[in-house]
């Protein structure tokens, strides 16, 4: 089922009548196999009732490719491995044969599950990029031990209204608590499947909709349905956006003194032609790839989760102002990526402009005049950033860009006004400290501890990274390198046809193989990290497990372990079981 989900497109696979029926008679078999043994052979197991269905166990009776006089896995095999000898057995016979998925921009789940409390599925995938094309400081170290201002948390007006602007990983008020029960069960109602990001921007569609329970599931279906349809051809790519953003007209260029990331839109670089030729969709496509780019490589849960927006006027008159694109620029930002923008700097403005724009920022609220800043020069940015996160044209101390992609950010200080450049020895690629799910983030669940609510999703480098950034490392990122890397060796043994057993009392002790203590394979799982045999992948599992404090009262055992060529045999604790599990390594 994971093969079919990974490499073929969904819908295809679910077309599939026959493969449906065998799957769920598979499941069910495989069940009852493991609760009452395998028994007998493959035309008594049918006949005994471990098939429930009629119909299926006629269809799943016998493979086609064995014939009567030989029906199921060998006796002579144990029972895990004929188990395992006839699920892949049947898998081949009963496989249909598609065509890949042209495009791989839906990848659609079974069964939905829940993400903060919401039915989720698979997302589109909307963004590619290529490793190199990452920029090294997309994510600085200083993010990482960054703590947010109050204020940079919850935003309070003059007119006593207030805006959340950090979600995730970040405790909510009862209210907001209450009034998302209350979302949740309006969109189980409405039987709506969201994404995991989406879920997790419920709080912002709450703030949006000024605590309207029923208009932010309404706006929430709205995106989700923009989404699939603007992805559905596939994500937005960086090969295929090279030439549009060697223009310059979109880039980021720095952070605020707050860490924000800033993104520069130059409506001036537009070509004429692309008006001409009403072509004015390639400049939002760059827009919301840069969008992608930011909630996938710049932000932090609970720490980063908005950006500014620099708007250069310079060379447009009153006449010359790109409307259009404008207008999507707002569109675009404040209904799909809602709750994303902290504040627009609009500089560069011709004298008649801004005399148009001072009349019209009159009759904006409190929080409409919050967001958008009129600058009257561009030295006033030098209030919020550091020299070397702008441009000369923009009041900073940086050589204005020539090359906009990958996008040329520097490390920090992030000070407002500093004006001492870069820090030459700044650790680069800190957005590999999270992983996609950790930078996703979650909303604040009240039935779990404050600990685990702000707790981080680590990826595989985030401990050699923290290291050279002279950061503490958490015991789960520990857990995490340790858990990837028994993930690794789990696909490798399971692409050799290896497996783990315990070893029954009838079997006895393996010829072939060595010995040693778990303690042992510990000490070698430890010093490499990338483990590649079973035995390293499980001595990691239950090092992992001791460090996040997974005990029982086998845990200070000391097995014994038989490593074969092609695999482990171990009379193993419990607690290196549920280390695999948190491992999410399959039990096969």
């Amino acid at each position: 089922a994971i093969s079919l989900q990974a490499r073929f497109h969904p819908a295809r696979a679910l077309q599939s009548t026959s493969l449906h029926k065998w799957m769920s008679a598979m499941k069910a078999a495989v069940f009852r196999t493991i609760s009452c043994g395998w028994s007998a052979s493959h035309k008594q197991r049918v006949a005994s009732g471990c098939f429930s269905d009629s119909a299926t166990s006629a269809e799943v009776d016998r493979p086609p490719t064995q014939t009567a006089a030989s029906p199921g896995p060998p006796k002579t095999q144990s029972s895990v491995k004929r188990l395992v000898s006839f699920v892949r057995n049947r898998s081949r016979a009963a496989t249909p044969v598609l065509q890949p998925c042209k495009s791989s921009a839906v990848i659609a789940a079974d069964d939905p599950k829940e993400v903060n409390g919401f039915a989720v599925g698979e997302a589109v995938c909307s963004l590619s990029v290529q490793a190199e094309n990452v920029a090294p400081f997309s994510m600085p170290q200083e993010v990482l031990s960054y703590e947010p201002p109050e204020e940079a948390t919850v935003a309070h007006f003059r007119n006593g209204e207030t805006e959340r602007r950090l979600h995730c990983n970040t405790e909510l008020s009862q209210e907001e608590l209450q009034k998302l029960d209350v979302m949740r069960e309006l969109a189980r109602a409405q039987a709506l499947t969201l994404s995991p990001a989406l879920a997790r921007d419920a709080t912002r569609y709450l703030g949006r909709a000024r605590g309207d329970a029923r208009k932010a599931v309404r706006e929430m279906a709205a995106t989700l349905e923009w989404r699939n349809s603007f992805f559905a051809s596939g994500p937005v790519a960086d090969d295929q956006l090279l030439e549009d953003l060697s223009l310059g007209i979109v880039y980021f260029t720095g952070r605020d003194s707050c860490m924000r990331p800033a993104i520069v839109i130059r409506a001036a670089r537009i070509p004429q032609q692309w008006y001409a030729d009403k072509c004015v969709s390639r400049f939002i496509r760059m827009l919301i790839f840069c969008m992608e780019y930011f909630t996938r490589y710049m932000v932090v849960p609970g720490k980063i989760e908005n950006l500014s927006v620099i708007v250069d006027m310079q060379g447009l008159g009153i006449g010359q102002v790109p409307l259009g694109p404008l207008g999507e620029v707002y569109s675009v930002m404040s209904h799909h990526y809602i709750g994303r923008v902290y504040k627009f700097y609009v500089c560069n403005v011709s004298y008649v402009l801004g005399s148009i724009a001072g009349m019209a920022k009159s009759i904006l609220t409190d929080r409409q005049k919050q967001k958008l800043n009129m600058l009257s020069s561009v030295a006033e940015l030098r209030k919020d950033f550091a020299l070397h996160q702008l441009e000369e044209d923009l009041g900073g101390s940086r050589k204005n860009f020539t090359e906009f992609f990958p996008f040329p950010l520097q490390p920090g200080p992030y000070d407002a006004g500093y004006a001492q450049g870069p820090c030459s020895g700044a650790v680069p690629d800190a957005h590999d400290v999270l992983t996609h799910l950790g930078v996703i983030g979650k909303l604040w669940n009240p039935k779990i501890s404050a600990k685990e609510n702000m707790r981080f999703e680590y990826g595989p480098k985030a401990v050699e990274i923290l290291e050279r950034c002279g950061a503490a490392v958490p015991a789960e990122a520990r857990f995490e390198r340790e858990a990837s890397a028994a993930l690794l060796a789990a696909r490798s043994m399971e692409s050799e046809g290896s497996y783990a057993r315990r070893p029954s009392a009838e079997e006895g002790p393996l010829r072939k193989g060595r010995t040693g203590s778990a303690e042992g394979l510990a000490t070698t799982a430890s010093a490499s990290t990338a483990a590649t045999d079973g035995a390293a992948a499980l001595a990691a599992a239950l090092q992992g497990a001791a460090a996040c404090g997974v005990e029982d009262e086998e845990a200070s055992r000391n097995p014994e372990w038989e490593v074969e060529e092609t695999g482990l045999v171990a009379a193993a604790p419990p607690s290196m079981w549920r280390g695999l599990m948190c491992c999410q390594v399959p039990a096969s």
